[in-house]
Protein backbone atom coordinates (compact mmCIF):
# COMPACT_ATOMS: atom_id res chain seq x y z
CA UNK A 1 0.00 0.00 0.00
CA UNK A 2 1.99 3.60 -1.04
CA UNK A 3 1.46 5.39 2.04
CA UNK A 4 2.00 9.75 2.01
CA UNK A 5 3.05 11.94 4.02
CA UNK A 6 2.45 15.63 4.58
CA UNK A 7 6.04 16.71 3.64
CA UNK A 8 5.60 14.63 0.40
CA UNK A 9 2.34 15.52 -0.57
CA UNK A 10 3.78 18.96 -1.23
CA UNK A 11 4.52 17.48 -4.52
CA UNK A 12 2.43 15.21 -4.83
CA UNK A 13 1.45 14.04 -8.53
CA UNK A 14 -1.37 12.28 -8.15
CA UNK A 15 -3.68 14.88 -6.34
CA UNK A 16 -4.55 18.56 -7.91
CA UNK A 17 -6.65 21.12 -5.82
CA UNK A 18 -9.58 22.96 -7.19
CA UNK A 19 -9.51 26.19 -6.85
CA UNK A 20 -11.64 27.39 -3.79
CA UNK A 21 -10.06 29.95 -1.37
CA UNK A 22 -10.05 27.37 1.37
CA UNK A 23 -8.22 24.76 -0.72
CA UNK A 24 -5.98 22.74 0.85
CA UNK A 25 -3.66 19.20 0.19
CA UNK A 26 -4.29 16.35 2.55
CA UNK A 27 -2.31 16.07 5.52
CA UNK A 28 -1.90 12.30 4.58
CA UNK A 29 -3.29 8.98 3.37
CA UNK A 30 -2.58 6.78 0.31
CA UNK A 31 -4.04 4.56 -2.15
CA UNK A 32 -3.77 0.82 -3.48
CA UNK A 33 -0.95 -0.48 -5.74
CA UNK A 34 -1.52 -3.33 -8.05
CA UNK A 35 0.01 -5.91 -5.81
CA UNK A 36 -2.14 -5.00 -2.35
CA UNK A 37 -5.13 -7.05 -3.14
CA UNK A 38 -3.52 -9.45 -4.60
CA UNK A 39 -3.16 -13.59 -4.80
CA UNK A 40 -2.21 -16.71 -6.52
CA UNK A 41 -3.53 -19.72 -7.47
CA UNK A 42 -1.53 -22.10 -7.85
CA UNK A 43 -1.45 -25.33 -9.89
CA UNK A 44 -0.97 -27.33 -6.87
CA UNK A 45 -3.95 -25.71 -5.33
CA UNK A 46 -5.98 -26.06 -8.47
CA UNK A 47 -5.28 -29.81 -8.28
CA UNK A 48 -6.25 -30.07 -4.38
CA UNK A 49 -9.54 -28.04 -5.11
CA UNK A 50 -10.15 -30.64 -7.87
CA UNK A 51 -9.64 -33.32 -6.00
CA UNK A 52 -11.84 -32.88 -2.89
CA UNK A 53 -14.56 -32.30 -4.84
CA UNK A 54 -14.29 -35.11 -7.08
CA UNK A 55 -14.08 -37.40 -4.01
CA UNK A 56 -16.74 -35.57 -2.39
CA UNK A 57 -18.99 -36.45 -5.25
CA UNK A 58 -18.43 -39.69 -5.40
CA UNK A 59 -19.34 -39.90 -1.54
CA UNK A 60 -22.55 -38.37 -2.27
CA UNK A 61 -22.98 -40.61 -4.80
CA UNK A 62 -22.09 -43.59 -2.69
CA UNK A 63 -24.88 -42.29 -0.38
CA UNK A 64 -27.64 -41.53 -2.64
CA UNK A 65 -27.28 -38.34 -2.70
CA UNK A 66 -25.36 -37.36 -6.13
CA UNK A 67 -25.63 -34.36 -7.77
CA UNK A 68 -27.23 -34.34 -11.02
CA UNK A 69 -25.58 -31.37 -13.58
CA UNK A 70 -28.35 -30.19 -16.12
CA UNK A 71 -28.38 -27.62 -19.10
CA UNK A 72 -29.25 -24.27 -17.08
CA UNK A 73 -27.52 -20.88 -17.69
CA UNK A 74 -26.54 -19.37 -14.37
CA UNK A 75 -27.81 -15.93 -14.52
CA UNK A 76 -28.92 -12.94 -12.25
CA UNK A 77 -26.24 -13.85 -9.86
CA UNK A 78 -26.13 -11.81 -6.49
CA UNK A 79 -23.46 -9.49 -5.56
CA UNK A 80 -21.48 -11.49 -3.40
CA UNK A 81 -20.57 -9.69 -0.51
CA UNK A 82 -22.59 -8.88 2.34
CA UNK A 83 -24.93 -8.16 4.73
CA UNK A 84 -27.17 -6.94 2.53
CA UNK A 85 -28.26 -3.16 3.65
CA UNK A 86 -25.21 -3.29 5.89
CA UNK A 87 -21.68 -2.17 5.71
CA UNK A 88 -20.60 -5.05 3.60
CA UNK A 89 -22.70 -3.78 0.72
CA UNK A 90 -20.29 -0.78 -0.08
CA UNK A 91 -17.33 -1.31 2.44
CA UNK A 92 -15.11 -2.84 -0.68
CA UNK A 93 -13.70 -2.12 -4.15
CA UNK A 94 -12.28 -4.44 -6.98
CA UNK A 95 -8.70 -4.79 -7.38
CA UNK A 96 -8.41 -7.21 -10.66
CA UNK A 97 -11.00 -8.81 -13.19
CA UNK A 98 -10.33 -12.26 -14.81
CA UNK A 99 -7.17 -11.86 -16.98
CA UNK A 100 -8.06 -12.93 -20.22
CA UNK A 101 -5.25 -13.33 -22.24
CA UNK A 102 -3.51 -16.31 -22.01
CA UNK A 103 0.05 -14.98 -22.89
CA UNK A 104 2.12 -14.14 -20.34
CA UNK A 105 4.17 -11.99 -18.92
CA UNK A 106 2.83 -8.35 -18.81
CA UNK A 107 0.10 -9.86 -21.52
CA UNK A 108 -2.72 -8.59 -20.07
CA UNK A 109 -6.74 -8.32 -21.41
CA UNK A 110 -9.81 -7.58 -18.56
CA UNK A 111 -13.54 -8.03 -20.32
CA UNK A 112 -13.44 -4.39 -21.50
CA UNK A 113 -9.93 -4.47 -23.12
CA UNK A 114 -8.37 -3.11 -20.44
CA UNK A 115 -5.32 -4.15 -18.07
CA UNK A 116 -7.09 -4.19 -14.85
CA UNK A 117 -5.48 -7.66 -14.19
CA UNK A 118 -2.63 -8.91 -13.79
CA UNK A 119 -0.17 -12.15 -14.64
CA UNK A 120 3.15 -13.38 -13.24
CA UNK A 121 6.21 -14.13 -15.13
CA UNK A 122 5.48 -18.50 -14.03
CA UNK A 123 2.66 -18.24 -15.83
CA UNK A 124 -0.38 -17.47 -13.88
CA UNK A 125 -2.87 -15.32 -15.56
CA UNK A 126 -5.32 -14.37 -12.67
CA UNK A 127 -8.61 -16.54 -12.76
CA UNK A 128 -11.05 -14.98 -10.84
CA UNK A 129 -12.34 -11.17 -9.57
CA UNK A 130 -10.87 -9.86 -6.25
CA UNK A 131 -12.97 -7.89 -4.29
CA UNK A 132 -11.04 -6.13 -1.62
CA UNK A 133 -12.85 -4.60 1.98
CA UNK A 134 -11.57 -1.13 2.10
CA UNK A 135 -10.97 1.06 3.93
CA UNK A 136 -9.13 -0.14 7.33
CA UNK A 137 -9.50 -3.48 5.84
CA UNK A 138 -7.70 -5.49 8.28
CA UNK A 139 -9.98 -3.69 10.95
CA UNK A 140 -12.62 -4.74 8.85
CA UNK A 141 -11.40 -8.60 8.93
CA UNK A 142 -10.95 -8.66 12.36
CA UNK A 143 -14.14 -7.41 13.01
CA UNK A 144 -15.83 -9.91 10.70
CA UNK A 145 -17.65 -6.97 9.26
CA UNK A 146 -18.01 -8.25 5.59
CA UNK A 147 -20.16 -11.39 4.74
CA UNK A 148 -19.04 -13.79 1.89
CA UNK A 149 -22.64 -14.77 0.18
CA UNK A 150 -23.06 -17.23 -2.35
CA UNK A 151 -23.77 -15.30 -5.93
CA UNK A 152 -25.89 -18.12 -7.22
CA UNK A 153 -27.59 -21.33 -6.12
CA UNK A 154 -25.77 -24.91 -5.97
CA UNK A 155 -24.71 -27.25 -3.66
CA UNK A 156 -21.83 -27.40 -1.29
CA UNK A 157 -18.99 -29.58 -2.72
CA UNK A 158 -15.96 -28.61 -0.88
CA UNK A 159 -14.92 -26.69 2.39
CA UNK A 160 -11.69 -25.68 4.10
CA UNK A 161 -11.17 -23.71 7.60
CA UNK A 162 -8.74 -23.35 10.30
CA UNK A 163 -5.91 -21.57 8.10
CA UNK A 164 -3.85 -18.47 9.55
CA UNK A 165 -5.70 -15.72 7.81
CA UNK A 166 -2.93 -12.59 8.11
CA UNK A 167 -1.03 -13.39 4.84
CA UNK A 168 -0.02 -10.43 2.86
CA UNK A 169 2.49 -11.55 0.86
CA UNK A 170 2.54 -14.03 -2.70
CA UNK A 171 4.89 -15.83 -0.78
CA UNK A 172 3.02 -17.18 1.50
CA UNK A 173 2.24 -21.00 2.56
CA UNK A 174 -0.69 -21.67 -0.17
CA UNK A 175 -3.29 -22.48 2.21
CA UNK A 176 -6.37 -20.59 2.05
CA UNK A 177 -9.64 -20.88 3.97
CA UNK A 178 -12.54 -21.41 1.12
CA UNK A 179 -15.71 -22.92 0.06
CA UNK A 180 -16.59 -24.41 -3.74
CA UNK A 181 -19.79 -24.46 -5.16
CA UNK A 182 -21.30 -26.92 -7.58
CA UNK A 183 -24.08 -25.15 -10.08
CA UNK A 184 -27.06 -26.65 -11.47
CA UNK A 185 -24.98 -27.00 -14.99
CA UNK A 186 -22.07 -27.71 -13.44
CA UNK A 187 -19.74 -24.79 -13.43
CA UNK A 188 -18.00 -24.42 -10.27
CA UNK A 189 -17.50 -21.29 -7.69
CA UNK A 190 -14.40 -21.30 -5.73
CA UNK A 191 -14.68 -18.64 -3.16
CA UNK A 192 -11.44 -18.01 -1.22
CA UNK A 193 -8.89 -16.46 1.58
CA UNK A 194 -11.87 -16.65 3.81
CA UNK A 195 -11.17 -15.11 7.15
CA UNK A 196 -10.11 -18.42 9.33
CA UNK A 197 -12.71 -19.96 11.89
CA UNK A 198 -15.79 -18.11 9.76
CA UNK A 199 -16.20 -20.94 6.80
CA UNK A 200 -19.75 -22.24 6.93
CA UNK A 201 -20.87 -25.41 8.94
CA UNK A 202 -23.18 -26.32 6.28
CA UNK A 203 -22.30 -30.37 5.64
CA UNK A 204 -20.90 -31.17 2.20
CA UNK A 205 -24.18 -32.05 -0.13
CA UNK A 206 -26.22 -29.15 1.48
CA UNK A 207 -28.26 -27.18 -1.05
CA UNK A 208 -27.06 -23.38 -0.91
CA UNK A 209 -29.12 -20.68 -1.65
CA UNK A 210 -28.53 -17.40 -3.75
CA UNK A 211 -27.20 -15.01 -0.70
CA UNK A 212 -26.18 -17.91 1.70
CA UNK A 213 -23.08 -16.51 4.15
CA UNK A 214 -20.44 -18.45 3.30
CA UNK A 215 -17.70 -17.05 5.39
CA UNK A 216 -16.12 -13.77 5.80
CA UNK A 217 -13.63 -11.91 4.14
CA UNK A 218 -10.07 -12.77 5.10
CA UNK A 219 -6.29 -13.08 3.92
CA UNK A 220 -5.78 -16.91 3.75
CA UNK A 221 -3.02 -18.55 1.59
CA UNK A 222 -0.97 -17.12 -1.42
CA UNK A 223 -2.40 -12.90 -0.39
CA UNK A 224 -1.16 -9.85 -0.13
CA UNK A 225 -4.70 -8.35 1.33
CA UNK A 226 -8.20 -8.88 3.00
CA UNK A 227 -10.25 -9.65 -0.05
CA UNK A 228 -11.91 -12.29 -1.64
CA UNK A 229 -10.52 -14.23 -5.01
CA UNK A 230 -14.34 -15.43 -7.07
CA UNK A 231 -13.15 -18.08 -9.51
CA UNK A 232 -16.02 -19.34 -11.83
CA UNK A 233 -14.83 -21.90 -13.51
CA UNK A 234 -17.08 -23.64 -16.49
CA UNK A 235 -16.20 -27.48 -14.56
CA UNK A 236 -14.58 -28.85 -11.90
CA UNK A 237 -11.88 -30.40 -14.21
CA UNK A 238 -8.21 -29.00 -13.79
CA UNK A 239 -7.38 -26.05 -15.46
CA UNK A 240 -11.04 -25.43 -16.30
CA UNK A 241 -12.36 -22.84 -18.43
CA UNK A 242 -12.48 -19.67 -16.42
CA UNK A 243 -15.83 -17.51 -16.77
CA UNK A 244 -15.90 -13.93 -16.42
CA UNK A 245 -19.34 -13.07 -15.48
CA UNK A 246 -19.02 -9.44 -16.50
CA UNK A 247 -20.21 -8.06 -19.86
CA UNK A 248 -17.81 -5.94 -22.34
CA UNK A 249 -16.13 -5.41 -25.79
CA UNK A 250 -13.75 -8.16 -24.95
CA UNK A 251 -16.36 -10.44 -22.97
CA UNK A 252 -19.66 -9.79 -25.23
CA UNK A 253 -21.57 -12.90 -23.83
CA UNK A 254 -20.73 -14.52 -20.66
CA UNK A 255 -22.10 -17.74 -19.92
CA UNK A 256 -22.69 -16.44 -16.24
CA UNK A 257 -24.06 -12.52 -15.74
CA UNK A 258 -24.67 -10.72 -12.41
CA UNK A 259 -28.46 -9.18 -11.94
CA UNK A 260 -27.00 -5.78 -10.58
CA UNK A 261 -24.85 -5.06 -13.60
CA UNK A 262 -22.19 -2.12 -11.70
CA UNK A 263 -19.73 0.08 -14.02
CA UNK A 264 -16.15 -0.62 -14.59
CA UNK A 265 -15.27 2.49 -12.31
CA UNK A 266 -18.19 1.83 -9.32
CA UNK A 267 -16.76 5.02 -7.72
CA UNK A 268 -17.67 6.28 -4.53
CA UNK A 269 -17.01 7.03 -1.05
CA UNK A 270 -16.77 4.13 0.96
CA UNK A 271 -16.59 5.71 4.41
CA UNK A 272 -16.37 9.21 6.05
CA UNK A 273 -14.78 8.79 9.73
CA UNK A 274 -13.52 11.05 12.42
CA UNK A 275 -10.35 10.48 14.72
CA UNK A 276 -8.02 11.68 17.43
CA UNK A 277 -4.89 11.51 15.86
CA UNK A 278 -4.26 10.84 12.29
CA UNK A 279 -5.22 7.24 11.03
CA UNK A 280 -2.65 4.84 9.49
CA UNK A 281 -3.61 1.58 7.71
CA UNK A 282 -0.98 -1.48 7.65
CA UNK A 283 1.61 -1.89 4.92
CA UNK A 284 2.74 -5.34 4.79
CA UNK A 285 4.61 -6.55 6.92
CA UNK A 286 2.24 -4.92 9.23
CA UNK A 287 -1.28 -6.59 9.43
CA UNK A 288 -2.72 -4.25 12.14
CA UNK A 289 -4.58 -0.69 11.18
CA UNK A 290 -4.26 2.21 13.51
CA UNK A 291 -7.67 3.86 12.89
CA UNK A 292 -8.37 6.15 15.83
CA UNK A 293 -11.66 6.42 15.14
CA UNK A 294 -13.31 8.71 17.89
CA UNK A 295 -16.82 10.59 17.56
CA UNK A 296 -16.71 12.40 21.09
CA UNK A 297 -14.74 15.52 21.07
CA UNK A 298 -14.14 18.37 23.86
CA UNK A 299 -14.16 22.12 22.73
CA UNK A 300 -10.17 23.07 21.75
CA UNK A 301 -9.14 19.41 20.81
CA UNK A 302 -7.75 18.59 17.79
CA UNK A 303 -9.33 16.11 15.00
CA UNK A 304 -8.77 14.26 11.89
CA UNK A 305 -11.61 13.97 9.06
CA UNK A 306 -11.19 10.80 6.50
CA UNK A 307 -12.56 10.17 3.36
CA UNK A 308 -12.05 6.53 1.70
CA UNK A 309 -13.13 5.72 -1.92
CA UNK A 310 -13.45 2.63 -4.08
CA UNK A 311 -12.23 3.84 -7.77
CA UNK A 312 -11.41 7.27 -7.36
CA UNK A 313 -11.01 8.34 -10.85
CA UNK A 314 -9.00 10.71 -12.54
CA UNK A 315 -11.11 13.95 -13.14
CA UNK A 316 -13.47 13.87 -10.53
CA UNK A 317 -13.82 16.24 -8.02
CA UNK A 318 -15.08 16.29 -4.28
CA UNK A 319 -16.62 18.61 -2.18
CA UNK A 320 -16.13 18.70 1.77
CA UNK A 321 -17.32 20.44 4.34
CA UNK A 322 -17.06 20.38 8.39
CA UNK A 323 -20.56 21.56 9.45
CA UNK A 324 -21.54 23.34 13.04
CA UNK A 325 -24.38 22.22 14.31
CA UNK A 326 -26.72 24.91 13.32
CA UNK A 327 -25.28 23.81 9.47
CA UNK A 328 -23.09 26.88 9.38
CA UNK A 329 -19.85 25.81 7.54
CA UNK A 330 -16.49 25.24 10.11
CA UNK A 331 -14.37 24.65 6.72
CA UNK A 332 -14.43 23.68 3.19
CA UNK A 333 -12.67 22.91 0.68
CA UNK A 334 -12.40 20.08 -2.69
CA UNK A 335 -9.84 17.55 -4.65
CA UNK A 336 -9.68 16.46 -7.97
CA UNK A 337 -8.14 13.37 -8.84
CA UNK A 338 -5.48 13.48 -11.71
CA UNK A 339 -4.61 9.47 -11.19
CA UNK A 340 -7.59 6.70 -11.04
CA UNK A 341 -6.80 4.20 -8.17
CA UNK A 342 -8.82 1.17 -7.20
CA UNK A 343 -8.98 1.98 -3.11
CA UNK A 344 -7.64 5.56 -1.36
CA UNK A 345 -7.89 7.10 1.43
CA UNK A 346 -6.89 10.42 2.18
CA UNK A 347 -7.12 12.92 5.70
CA UNK A 348 -7.01 16.15 6.98
CA UNK A 349 -5.58 17.72 10.44
CA UNK A 350 -8.62 20.45 12.13
CA UNK A 351 -8.14 21.91 15.75
CA UNK A 352 -11.48 22.82 17.26
CA UNK A 353 -11.79 26.70 18.24
CA UNK A 354 -12.03 26.66 22.64
CA UNK A 355 -15.20 27.98 21.84
CA UNK A 356 -16.72 25.58 19.79
CA UNK A 357 -20.63 24.82 20.21
CA UNK A 358 -21.76 21.92 21.55
CA UNK A 359 -24.26 19.43 19.74
CA UNK A 360 -24.29 17.16 16.70
CA UNK A 361 -21.54 18.02 13.94
CA UNK A 362 -20.86 16.74 10.69
CA UNK A 363 -17.91 15.94 7.88
CA UNK A 364 -19.82 16.03 4.61
CA UNK A 365 -18.04 14.83 1.17
CA UNK A 366 -19.88 15.32 -2.35
CA UNK A 367 -18.22 12.93 -4.86
CA UNK A 368 -20.06 11.74 -8.11
CA UNK A 369 -23.56 13.52 -7.11
CA UNK A 370 -23.62 11.71 -4.03
CA UNK A 371 -23.27 13.49 -0.45
CA UNK A 372 -22.29 11.42 2.05
CA UNK A 373 -21.72 12.19 6.03
CA UNK A 374 -20.16 11.45 9.27
CA UNK A 375 -21.24 12.97 12.26
CA UNK A 376 -19.65 13.53 15.27
CA UNK A 377 -20.05 15.32 19.01
CA UNK A 378 -18.53 17.89 20.20
CA UNK A 379 -19.42 18.21 24.04
CA UNK A 380 -17.98 19.07 27.63
CA UNK A 381 -14.79 16.70 28.85
CA UNK A 382 -17.34 15.50 31.88
CA UNK A 383 -21.04 15.37 31.13
CA UNK A 384 -23.26 15.21 33.62
CA UNK A 385 -24.20 11.81 35.55
CA UNK A 386 -26.85 10.00 33.74
CA UNK A 387 -30.56 10.31 35.06
CA UNK A 388 -33.82 9.46 34.40
CA UNK A 389 -35.68 10.94 31.37
CA UNK A 390 -37.43 13.91 31.86
CA UNK A 391 -41.10 13.06 31.24
CA UNK A 392 -42.21 16.33 29.38
CA UNK A 393 -39.83 15.27 26.32
CA UNK A 394 -42.83 13.50 25.32
CA UNK A 395 -44.91 14.77 22.03
CA UNK A 396 -43.95 15.68 18.55
CA UNK A 397 -40.91 17.37 17.29
CA UNK A 398 -40.46 18.81 14.12
CA UNK A 399 -37.77 20.36 11.61
CA UNK A 400 -39.04 23.94 9.98
CA UNK A 401 -37.05 22.98 6.83
CA UNK A 402 -38.46 19.50 6.07
CA UNK A 403 -42.10 19.89 6.29
CA UNK A 404 -43.80 16.65 5.95
CA UNK A 405 -41.76 14.36 8.22
CA UNK A 406 -41.52 14.57 11.72
CA UNK A 407 -41.40 12.45 15.35
CA UNK A 408 -43.15 11.53 18.17
CA UNK A 409 -41.62 10.62 21.25
CA UNK A 410 -43.59 8.64 24.24
CA UNK A 411 -41.90 8.00 26.94
CA UNK A 412 -43.03 4.42 28.22
CA UNK A 413 -41.35 4.85 31.89
CA UNK A 414 -38.34 6.80 33.35
CA UNK A 415 -35.59 5.17 31.64
CA UNK A 416 -37.88 3.84 28.28
CA UNK A 417 -39.29 5.65 25.46
CA UNK A 418 -40.48 4.62 22.18
CA UNK A 419 -39.32 7.01 18.88
CA UNK A 420 -41.87 6.93 15.44
CA UNK A 421 -40.48 8.75 12.44
CA UNK A 422 -43.11 9.69 10.10
CA UNK A 423 -41.65 10.84 6.74
CA UNK A 424 -40.45 9.83 3.08
CA UNK A 425 -37.94 7.21 0.88
CA UNK A 426 -35.94 9.18 -1.45
CA UNK A 427 -38.33 7.86 -4.59
CA UNK A 428 -41.55 9.31 -2.76
CA UNK A 429 -42.75 6.60 -1.45
CA UNK A 430 -43.90 6.94 2.44
CA UNK A 431 -41.44 6.06 5.21
CA UNK A 432 -42.43 5.31 8.81
CA UNK A 433 -39.64 3.83 11.11
CA UNK A 434 -39.89 2.68 14.71
CA UNK A 435 -37.68 2.33 17.99
CA UNK A 436 -37.43 1.43 21.15
CA UNK A 437 -34.91 2.91 23.69
CA UNK A 438 -34.93 0.48 26.75
CA UNK A 439 -31.30 0.25 28.38
CA UNK A 440 -32.61 -0.59 31.35
CA UNK A 441 -31.20 1.89 33.86
CA UNK A 442 -30.71 5.33 33.98
CA UNK A 443 -29.11 6.78 30.59
CA UNK A 444 -30.57 10.37 30.06
CA UNK A 445 -27.98 13.83 30.00
CA UNK A 446 -28.37 16.81 28.33
CA UNK A 447 -26.11 17.24 25.34
CA UNK A 448 -24.89 13.71 25.36
CA UNK A 449 -26.40 11.22 22.40
CA UNK A 450 -28.51 7.92 22.59
CA UNK A 451 -28.59 5.71 19.97
CA UNK A 452 -31.43 3.65 18.93
CA UNK A 453 -32.10 1.23 16.41
CA UNK A 454 -34.73 1.85 13.61
CA UNK A 455 -37.23 -0.68 12.27
CA UNK A 456 -39.50 -0.54 9.36
CA UNK A 457 -42.52 -2.93 8.80
CA UNK A 458 -43.56 -4.96 6.26
CA UNK A 459 -46.13 -6.37 5.41
CA UNK A 460 -49.67 -5.99 7.36
CA UNK A 461 -53.01 -4.82 6.08
CA UNK A 462 -55.36 -2.58 6.84
CA UNK A 463 -58.82 -5.11 6.97
CA UNK A 464 -57.08 -8.83 8.11
CA UNK A 465 -53.60 -7.39 9.18
CA UNK A 466 -51.59 -10.40 9.24
CA UNK A 467 -48.56 -10.01 11.34
CA UNK A 468 -45.82 -7.56 9.76
CA UNK A 469 -42.34 -8.36 9.39
CA UNK A 470 -40.03 -5.92 11.05
CA UNK A 471 -36.42 -5.41 10.15
CA UNK A 472 -33.34 -2.77 11.38
CA UNK A 473 -33.34 -0.22 8.81
CA UNK A 474 -30.93 1.72 10.58
CA UNK A 475 -29.97 3.95 13.56
CA UNK A 476 -30.79 7.39 15.27
CA UNK A 477 -28.65 9.19 17.04
CA UNK A 478 -30.78 11.84 19.60
CA UNK A 479 -29.16 14.82 21.35
CA UNK A 480 -31.63 16.47 23.60
CA UNK A 481 -30.21 20.18 24.24
CA UNK A 482 -33.34 21.14 26.30
CA UNK A 483 -36.20 20.15 26.79
CA UNK A 484 -37.52 22.00 23.22
CA UNK A 485 -34.79 21.47 20.87
CA UNK A 486 -32.98 18.44 19.92
CA UNK A 487 -30.75 17.20 16.75
CA UNK A 488 -31.36 13.60 15.45
CA UNK A 489 -29.14 11.75 12.97
CA UNK A 490 -30.84 9.01 10.85
CA UNK A 491 -28.87 6.56 9.44
CA UNK A 492 -29.82 3.89 7.47
CA UNK A 493 -31.00 2.32 4.02
CA UNK A 494 -32.33 5.58 2.56
CA UNK A 495 -29.16 7.75 3.63
CA UNK A 496 -27.94 9.73 6.41
CA UNK A 497 -30.07 13.25 7.45
CA UNK A 498 -29.09 15.46 10.14
CA UNK A 499 -32.08 17.47 11.77
CA UNK A 500 -32.54 20.57 14.61
CA UNK A 501 -35.47 19.46 15.98
CA UNK A 502 -37.92 21.88 17.64
CA UNK A 503 -40.78 20.27 20.44
CA UNK A 504 -44.28 21.07 18.70
CA UNK A 505 -46.53 20.44 21.57
CA UNK A 506 -46.02 19.21 24.77
CA UNK A 507 -48.24 16.67 26.49
CA UNK A 508 -51.30 18.42 28.64
CA UNK A 509 -50.42 18.26 32.33
CA UNK A 510 -46.36 18.12 31.51
CA UNK A 511 -44.04 20.88 31.85
CA UNK A 512 -41.53 21.94 30.09
CA UNK A 513 -39.44 25.00 31.63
Amino acid sequence: MKMTTPRLLAGLACLMLAGTSTARPPDGGGHLTAADMADHVSPELDRRLVDEVNQNLDALQRSGKAVAPRTQAVSGMLWPLGPVNGAGKQWHGISNFVDLNAAFPNQLLDYTCGTRTYDTTGGYNHRGIDYFIWPFPWTLMDAGAVDVLAAAPGTLVAKGDGNNDRSCSLNAPDTPNYVVIQHADGSVARYLHMKNGSVTSLPIGAPVPAGTPLGKVGSSGISTGPHLHLEFRASNAVGAAVIEPHAGACNASPTMTYAETRPYHDSRINRLSTHGAPPQMASCPSTVDTPNFKNTFVPGESFSVMAGYRDQVSGTSTQYRVLRPDGSVFSSWNQTASTTYAGAWWYWNFALPSNAPHGLWAFEATYQGVTTRHSFQVADATPAAATAFPVDLSGSWYNTGTPGQGFNLDMVNENRFLLYFYGYHNDGEQLWLYGDFNPGAAAFAWDVPVTIDMYVLDGGGFQTFPAPASRVWGTAKLIFETCKRATIELSGESGTQILQLDKLNTTRGLGCP
